[in-house]
């Protein structure tokens, strides 16, 4: 990796022919081996953290694991939390993603069940990724990243247009949080709760979950309101 960046270097500093052609060429091989051996240490780590937790992430055990030094990961991360970030962010970026495919243009409370399904359906394929995403969450310190963000105006905007528009029967804006809140500890209950039991039984409660979201949608259109 040196021997490039000092040959891109004089490259660049006697003007040889073609140079800006092979300098680039040196920086996208560069960038590129930075990306791989990231890739390598991000996997190491999943495999660290499914294991032992964040409490107990070790980036000597990631090192080996990964095959390199504890120091050469300081070249890549500033620390275990960044490391558990990094996790989170494809985590959550894959998670944005099946959520994508839940049409816009649904009516709030129609579009609230369905990403809730999204989630059950990711979370059955995907069980690591969200058991990263609820680790990071238990330990995120600092600002949140742009997946964090993006994937809290998702769920947000829904309670929020169904508020607006009176679908739900909370108009305080401070109460989509409180919506989004319920929407989410319930599609990860019944996410945990699957996961959790025998094939026939997981079946069963699998061809429940649209009612039980249903009813908790349902739920937010009657007048009532939370103890304060």
């Amino acid at each position: 990796m040196r021997q490039d960046h000092l040959r891109a270097h004089r490259l660049h500093r006697h003007g040889e022919p073609g140079d800006a052609a092979l300098t680039e060429r040196v920086v996208e091989r560069r960038e590129r081996r930075h990306r791989e051996t990231r890739d390598e240490i991000l996997l190491a780590a999943r495999e660290v953290l499914l294991e032992r937790g964040a409490a107990d992430l070790s980036l000597r055990e990631i090192a080996r694991r990964a095959g390199y030094s504890p120091g050469a990961l300081y070249k890549y991360f500033d620390s275990k939390d960044d490391v558990v970030k990094a996790l989170a962010d494809r985590a959550m970026g894959a998670l944005l993603e099946a959520f994508a495919g839940v049409p816009t243009d649904l009516p709030p409370d129609d579009r609230a069940v369905e990403l809730g399904l999204a989630y059950l359906e990711f979370a059955r394929h995907n069980p690591a990724d969200v058991a990263i995403v609820t680790m990071h969450e238990s330990i995120a310190v600092g600002p949140h990243s742009r997946e964090h963000d993006q994937l809290e105006e998702t769920l947000l905007n829904v309670f929020r247009e169904g508020a607006a528009t009176g679908v739900f029967s909370m108009p305080k804006s401070e109460d989509a949080e409180f919506m989004t809140y319920g929407a989410w500890a319930l599609a990860q209950g019944l996410a945990t709760l699957e996961q959790r039991q025998r094939p026939t039984t997981a079946a069963r409660l699998r061809s429940r979950q649209r009612r039980l979201l249903q009813a908790f949608v349902n739920g937010l259109k009657s007048e009532w309101s939370a103890p304060r």
